[in-house]
């Protein structure tokens, strides 16, 4: 019998969740970004914990051929993009912070393919020196991206706004069009762009919805709304995975060779 092919493997960084009926914390993230890298992607996956060890992202990125920084409950620490806490900011995840900020670096400089969902954009411009709107429905002119947490889950994971695509851009090629309707379940937002980003996709009010870093060594697409939902059900979401699942592919192959 032949050897079985290699895929490539895609460290997904999970997130710190306080105790719950159980006395233990948990390093977490939602089965639906494990699902739609192994639909979509053909890549097979392992969780990354965070960590405040400097040395983790080095150590572990030589092993990954993708890296997936996906969304989560707690907001990045505002003293790494040049601000003061403000109230009602909700939980912490400093290993997280810690690690996703290295990953990101790390990856962009080595090529390793870089898909950020939600949480995972605002890591990828606070990594590049960005900031960050730390309360976005506060902002005079913008509107309340949070979900509806007063209706059923599946009505609140539905597309709530249009968004428009730069044409000519990575997204656009993915989309095929310049105007789509996008989920909306965050309650920060890119402020500050961070050296190098170009917008990919702005919402109605300006909210910026999509990056990529033009010139970077590897693929890198970083998204504001949840592209891991139902992507068997909206091709954008699908075809973001299959491009992503493209790049690891041909970083491994890269990598064995």
């Amino acid at each position: 019998m032949g050897q079985r092919p290699v895929k490539p493997l895609v460290g997904i960084l999970s997130s710190w969740r306080e105790p719950g009926e159980l006395p233990l914390a948990l390093h977490a993230t939602a089965s639906t970004y494990v699902e739609a890298v192994r639909s979509f992607s053909g890549a097979e996956t392992v969780l990354i914990p965070g960590s405040e060890d400097p040395d983790q992202a080095s150590s572990l990125l030589p092993r990954l051929d993708g890296v997936l920084l996906t969304g989560g409950a707690a907001n990045i620490q505002p003293h790494l993009f040049g601000q003061a806490e403000e109230p009602e900011s909700g939980v912490r995840d400093p290993g997280r912070d810690a690690t996703a900020i290295a990953l990101t670096r790390a990856a962009l400089e080595h090529g390793v393919p870089l898909l950020g969902i939600c949480r995972g954009i605002q890591e990828v411009n606070v990594a590049l020196g960005g900031s960050l709107h730390q309360h976005l429905k506060d902002v005079p002119g913008r509107f309340d991206h949070r979900r509806p947490r007063d209706k059923p889950f599946e009505e609140q994971i539905i597309p709530r706004h249009d968004i428009s695509i730069l044409p000519g851009g990575l997204l656009h090629e993915l989309a095929g069009t310049t105007d789509i309707r996008i989920n909306s379940l965050h309650g920060q937002g890119i402020d500050r762009l961070g050296e190098g980003l170009q917008v990919e996709a702005t919402a109605p009010d300006g909210t910026v919805e999509a990056v990529t870093l033009p010139g970077a060594a590897g693929w890198m697409l970083a998204v504001q709304w949840h592209a891991e939902v139902q992507p068997a059900n909206y091709a954008l979401h699908a075809s973001i995975f299959r491009s992503f699942g493209s790049a690891c592919a041909a970083f491994l192959e890269r990598r064995r060779g």
